[in-house]
Formats: C-alpha cells, structure tokens, sequence
C-alpha cells in the first residue's frame, strides 16, 4: 500500500516549489541543480522506493497534475520527472493528459523565445518571461512526451489531432534537437489497416500498421508478417533486421534487407488478373509512405507477387529506431476468405478498364 501521508508531504513540498516562479538564474542552472531541489529529489526517491508496479500507477495521477503549473519551466521539470517514473514501469496514462493540456501553450511561449535568438538571455527574461521559462525548459517536456507517445500510438494521434501542436512541432523541429525527434513520431504511420492481395496464390490478408516509417519499413516488417507467418512462401527474413525493424532491438549497426516481393499498388493489375508486364515493374519507392498507397473504395490495396526488381534493396535508416519503447508493426489481423479475395481482386480488374 502507498503511504499516503508521504505521498502528501510530496506533493506539498512539490506545489509549493511550482508555485515560486523560477528566477533567471534557475533557467540557466546545470541539471543537476535543477533536479537536486528538495521537491524533486524527494519526489523521485519517494517513487523509486515504491514497492509495486500497482503503487507507481496509483501514485502517479496525483504527481501528473503539477504538469499544468503556471510557470512553464517548473511545470516542464515535473513532466520530466514523471517521464522517468513511466520509464521505471508506471503507466503513462497518469501523466499523458496533462502533457497534452500544457503542450499548445508551452510550445507557443518556445517559439516566441526561440524567434528572438540572438537576444541576451537576462534581456528576454526581463521582457518576455514566461517565453524564457518555456524556452528553457523545452527540451524537458519534450523528453517526458517523447517518453509517452512513444508508448501508445493512441497518444500520437491525439497530439497529431491538435492543430496547435502540430503546427509548433512543424516550426520548431528545425531549431530544437527534441522538437525534430517528436516531429519524427508524429510522421510516423499509425492505426492505418491495409489489403494486401496476393493474386498468383488467390490470397488476401487484412494488415494492420502501426508506428511505421516508410515503405522500406513496411516492406521489412510485412515480409516477416507474411513469410514467417506461414502465409506466403518465400525466402526467410534476417531475425536481426527484423527485430530492429519492430523496435525490439536498438538500432547499433547498419543493416540491410532487401525485396521478396514486389510490392505495386492495385493499378499494377493487369486486366487478366496477372501481375506481370510493365505496370507491375512499377514498384512502390521505399521512400515513401504507407499514407500514399493507392486506395480502391477508400480502402488502401497492396499487391505482392514475384519479386521481379531482384536488386531491390534497402538500410535500416528506412526503420524508426526513434525510441527504445517504440514498437513498430505489420501484423496480419485477418486471412481474407476465398470469395472476398475473388471479389477484391475483381474490383481492381474492373479498376483497371
């Protein structure tokens, strides 16, 4: 059981310190400075002595709200701390809310800092203060979201639905190193599901994408779906390249993987049902994404058959590799019965006159 009485001499010491703005000299502080206040290091030594997994995800609903302090910078250094109690195992649904709440406005006061570069920084604290607080501590709330969203797609696609933060993100990913590596994410494909016709074999599979980079990456992660799944034969895929593809390895060394199929979008089939010829040769660019996959009925297709670009080939720097809880995945949620695969594939026959 959590004590309860720590847990509120925590977050008193905790509101008290967010309720003292910080002074210009605090924003310019090392972090070790910064995290060695009493409130915070109280904060992650009550956390780390927690006894359960159970505890942590109690506990941390109450920390999260300090998030939303007035003071950006205060706010950002308590996101991070709860960034690192997700990273310890709690669940970050105790924190993401807030994070989303205080992004739009955090990320504005950034840009409006950010957009007087060059200006001394006691001279934009003394005009503009609260932009000095959350330019300051940008790079900590960044961290505690990519800690976050990289563990739910549900969370990417709720920062991707905030215009607000998308556009912040957009503009400040050029200038801020944290800012670029959220951009990453949010560019990811998420929750998309696809129909992956095999027409040489009369096959039909329902594919369901998730945090995938581009088609290179999907190729890699749709091969192992396909072929070490028992669904499709075909050459066996490098268990290395295909766990750095899913994010289940880190990405140490460059990799490559290369095409066991083609892969062409449903105008790739010929009018006979083949898929040979010259519009088969037309292949997806691994540079692309899933978002750009040709779509029939609003449902996006993708034909594979024999592999007839036999040089095809691609690096791991086509995968994520963005963070260590990122998983990425092309996972089969359905083998399609005969008859719908004789009706897709009619479709895009009839697609195709």
């Amino acid at each position: 059981m959590i004590a309860m009485a720590d847990l509120a001499t925590v977050l008193a010491a905790l509101a008290d310190h967010t309720h003292k703005p910080a002074t210009a000299h605090e924003l310019r502080a090392q972090p070790g400075d910064i995290f060695g206040h009493p409130a915070l290091t109280a904060l992650m030594q009550f956390a780390h002595g927690l006894g359960s997994r159970a505890e942590v995800d109690a506990a941390l609903p109450a920390i999260g709200p300090l998030v939303r302090a007035a003071d950006p910078f205060r706010g950002a250094t308590i996101a991070l701390c709860c960034g690192t109690i997700v990273e310890w195992g709690a669940d970050a649904g105790g924190v993401f809310p807030h994070l989303l709440a205080v992004l739009p406005r955090h990320l504005a006061l950034a840009r409006r800092a950010i957009a007087r570069k060059g200006v001394a920084p006691a001279v934009l604290f003394d005009d503009d203060p609260e932009a000095a607080r959350a330019a300051a501590g940008l790079t900590y709330l960044l961290l505690a979201t990519m800690t976050v969203i990289c563990r739910r797609a549900a969370y990417r696609q709720a920062l991707r639905a905030n215009a607000e933060i998308v556009e912040h993100v957009a503009a400040l990913r050029a200038a801020h190193r944290e800012a670029g590596f959220v951009a990453q994410v949010l560019d990811l494909t998420d929750d998309m599901e696809l129909i992956v016709l095999a027409p040489a074999e009369q096959k039909g599979f329902r594919v369901a994408l998730e945090a995938v980079a581009s088609n290179a990456h999907m190729f890699t992660l749709l091969q192992a779906a396909l072929i070490d799944g028992g669904h499709l034969a075909g050459e066996p895929c490098d268990p290395e390249v295909v766990a750095v593809a899913r994010g289940e390895r880190p990405h140490e060394r460059l990799l490559s993987d290369h095409a066991r199929f083609n892969f062409v979008t449903h105008s790739g089939l010929n009018t006979d049902g083949s898929l040979d010829g010259f519009s088969s040769l037309i292949g997806l660019p691994v540079e692309g994404t899933p978002a750009g996959i040709q779509r029939l009925d609003s449902v996006p297709i993708l034909l594979v058959g024999p592999n007839v670009l036999r040089s095809r080939a691609w690096d791991s720097n086509f995968f994520a590799g963005i963070h260590d809880a990122l998983r990425s995945r092309a996972e089969v949620i359905e083998v399609l019965p005969a008859g719908q695969v004789a009706d897709w594939l009619g479709r895009v026959r009839q697609s195709r006159r």
